[in-house]
C-alpha cells in the first residue's frame, strides 16, 4: 500500500540511507531474510525499469527475488554506497550501489547448476515516497553472470527474451544541476564521444565496467568508448537524472547519474541505459562505476569483446 506521508521519519527511519540500506539487507540477506517486506515497501503499481523490460508490481518483485535466491541459496549482498537527494517534505531519490555473491547450486535461466561462485554488482535508482518505492531504474549486467558461469554470449541470448526495440522509461521529474554533476557530464560524455579531456580524470582513475572487469587508467575508458562507437556509430548521450553529495570525513564528492545512450547497431537503432557512480577529488574524476546491460547489447548483435580486456 502506498505511503501517504512523503517523508521517512514517521515510519521509523532516520533518513534515506537508513531506509534503503536497512530494507535491502532485511529482504535479501540471511539470517533474517524476509521477502514479505517487499509487499510493504513496493506497491502493486511500482515499476522497475530495465533494458530487459519493465517489472511492475510487488508480486513480480517477490517472484524474481525468490528465483534469484533459489539459484543462489547462499546469496549475500553488501551495499557499497548510497547517494541521495530529496527531503522529508518532498520524498527522496536514492542511488544504491551494491555487490552480491553467491554459488550457483540451484540452476539459472542459462542452464542447470554449475556449482560456480559469482559476483555481481548493480545500481538501483529509487523514487521513495514515505516508506514505499514508487518507481525504480535498475542497472544490472546479466551477461557478466553468464560469463562467470561459463556460458558464451550466444547461449545467454538464446536463454533470454528482450524487447526488439527496448526503450527505458524516462523520469517524469526534472533534476537540479550541480557543478559536480556538470563536471561528470562534461568528462564522461566527452570520453564516450572520443574526445576525453584528460585534465578531468585522475591519471589512475579506476573504472568498474562490470563485476568481472575493473581497470585503472583513463586509457581503459577510452578503449571501451571506442568499442561502443565501433559497434553503434556516433552516440547520442542524454542525462535522465543526476544528483551529487558533498565530501565528508569518510567519503569524497560523489555523483550519481542516469544516462541514456543511443546509436545504430548492425540490426538497427539501439538505445540503452547506463547508471553510474563517480568519485571526485580536486576537480577530477578519481573513480567510476558503470552499471549497464551487456546482454541487451548482445541481443542487438553487439558482442562483449568490445570490452577492454583485464
Amino acid at each position: 500500500m502506498t505511503s501517504t506521508h512523503p517523508g521517512l521519519r514517521p515510519y521509523g527511519f532516520e533518513g534515506p540511507v537508513d531506509y534503503i540500506e536497512r530494507i535491502t539487507y532485511l529482504i535479501w540477506n540471511r539470517p533474517n531474510r524476509d521477502l514479505e517486506l517487499i509487499r510493504r515497501h513496493y506497491s502493486p503499481s511500482t515499476a522497475i525499469h530495465l533494458d530487459a523490460g519493465d517489472l511492475v508490481g510487488d508480486e513480480i518483485v517477490i517472484a524474481n527475488t525468490t528465483a534469484r535466491l533459489q539459484s543462489y541459496p547462499d546469496f549475500h549482498g553488501v551495499i557499497d554506497d548510497t547517494i541521495w537527494t530529496g527531503s522529508e517534505e518532498e520524498g527522496y531519490r536514492t542511488s544504491m550501489r551494491w555487490t552480491w555473491t553467491g554459488t550457483d547450486t540451484g540452476g539459472t535461466v542459462y542452464g542447470p547448476a554449475t556449482g560456480r561462485p559469482v559476483t555481481s554488482t548493480a545500481i538501483a535508482n529509487c523514487v521513495v515516497k514515505g516508506e514505499t518505492i514508487v518507481e525504480e531504474w535498475l542497472g544490472v549486467n546479466p551477461l557478466a553472470l553468464a560469463r562467470q558461469l561459463g556460458y558464451p554470449p550466444a547461449d545467454a541470448v538464446r536463454a533470454t527474451d528482450y524487447p526488439a526495440t527496448p526503450r527505458v522509461a524516462r523520469p517524469s521529474f526534472e533534476f537540479t544541476r550541480t557543478a559536480e554533476g556538470d563536471l561528470v557530464q562534461r568528462a564522461f560524455a566527452a570520453a564516450l564521444e572520443g574526445r576525453a579531456e584528460m585534465g578531468l580524470f585522475a591519471s589512475e582513475c579506476a573504472t568498474a565496467f562490470a563485476p568481472d572487469i575493473q581497470i585503472d587508467g583513463v586509457a581503459a575508458l577510452l578503449d571501451w568508448a571506442d568499442g561502443l562507437r565501433a559497434a553503434l556509430g556516433p552516440l547520442a548521450i542524454e542525462v535522465d537524472d543526476q544528483y551529487s553529495m558533498p565530501a565528508s570525513e569518510a567519503m569524497p564528492v560523489r555523483v550519481a547519474t542516469q544516462w541514456r545512450i543511443t546509436g545504430t547497431g548492425p540490426r538497427g537503432p539501439v538505445e540503452f541505459s547506463l547508471l553510474s557512480h563517480h568519485h571526485l577529488g580536486e576537480g577530477r574524476i578519481t573513480a567510476q562505476w558503470l552499471a549497464y546491460d551487456e546482454l541487451a547489447l548482445a541481443h542487438h548483435g553487439i558482442a562483449s569483446p568490445h570490452h577492454p580486456k583485464a
